[in-house]
């Protein structure tokens, strides 16, 4: 940030840099003004209650630490950071309502209460709420340079539920690749399990055309696509991007007049002759002009993703 260049507000930040201060009874707390609402306003502040019983959140802890790092740079920021010894200040923890350690409130300049968090081992979260606070509208100019450590660590934390919706987004396009779906353990041609072969003789019986995808070959969609549709066993029949099942329903829509074809109102996708099973399964073409998409390897089609 620009306070790396000049000298001289160097100085004036050192002697903030360890601005915590630290909350160890209600007496503290009042000298502190912490107890009087108004005195708080003008200011933005950080109230991290501990206890020196509950390691993570006791000096030394993760949460002691990252309140360390903050505290770094809460001068810059114009932010107080208060470490407040719960059980010993019990006036200005119910204040606030505080019933678990850790447990920070985040205050604005108005004082009023924008974000806490009560217990938990979220240490990322702690840092995503106070550059939040930080970089909210105050009286203080915070110039977006003077932020860059509090927005590296959300990020960690939000790449799993990124994951998760990539992984939601990949199933969503397999599952919609082609009219009629199968998962299924092996290939049309060499089934892996007695329930996907006999899904594949259903399908073929059916001159129907479909796609498919080998969940052998990729525990990730095998695992995703479990939770995804909440359906825990495969193989799993899918048209036009909707679950219709596993291998019972298949057979019991089957036995139905007209099996899979009319029940399914599958009509379009019926191969024009009956031909051998191979031939159900085509690889897609480019060609979507087709109102019958041939059915593909999805193999292929995840190389093209």
């Amino acid at each position: 940030g620009p306070f790396d260049m000049v000298d001289e507000p160097q100085t004036k930040q050192t002697t903030m840099s360890s601005s915590i201060v630290d909350i160890k009874n209600d007496t503290e707390a009042k000298a502190a003004s912490l107890l009087d609402a108004s005195a708080l306003s003008g200011q933005k502040n950080v109230l991290f209650f501990y206890a020196d019983w509950h390691e993570p959140s006791a000096a030394g802890g993760p949460f002691d630490m990252v309140v360390k790092a903050l505290a770094g740079q809460s001068g810059t920021d114009g932010v107080n950071m208060y470490r407040v010894l719960a059980e010993e200040a019990p006036t200005l923890s119910q204040k606030y309502n505080v019933t678990t350690v850790p447990t920070f409130i985040f205050l604005n300049s108005d004082g009023a209460a924008i974000e806490r968090i009560d217990g938990g081992e979220d240490v990322a979260r702690v840092t995503q709420c106070y550059s939040r606070l930080a970089s909210s509208a105050s009286t203080t100019t915070t110039s977006s340079s003077t932020q860059p450590s509090p927005t590296q660590q959300p990020e960690e934390q939000s790449e799993e539920k990124e994951e998760e919706q990539t992984l939601n987004n990949r199933l969503q396009s397999l599952i919609t690749s082609s009219p009629i779906m199968l998962f299924l353990k092996g290939t049309p041609n060499a089934p892996k399990c007695g329930f996907s072969r006999q899904a594949i003789e259903m399908l073929t019986e059916s001159n129907l055309t479909f796609g498919y995808f080998n969940i052998l070959e990729d525990d990730e969609v095998r695992q995703g696509l479990k939770s995804y549709s909440d359906w825990p066993t495969f193989p799993q029949f899918y048209v036009k991007g909707e679950l219709v099942g596993g291998l019972d329903i298949m057979k019991e829509l089957m036995e139905e007049d007209g099996g899979l074809v009319s029940q399914l109102e599958l009509e379009d996708y019926v191969i024009g002759s009956s031909s051998s099973s191979s031939s159900a399964v085509v690889e897609q073409t480019e060609d979507t002009t087709t109102s019958t998409t041939t059915a593909l390897s999805l193999n292929d089609k995840l190389q093209q993703l």
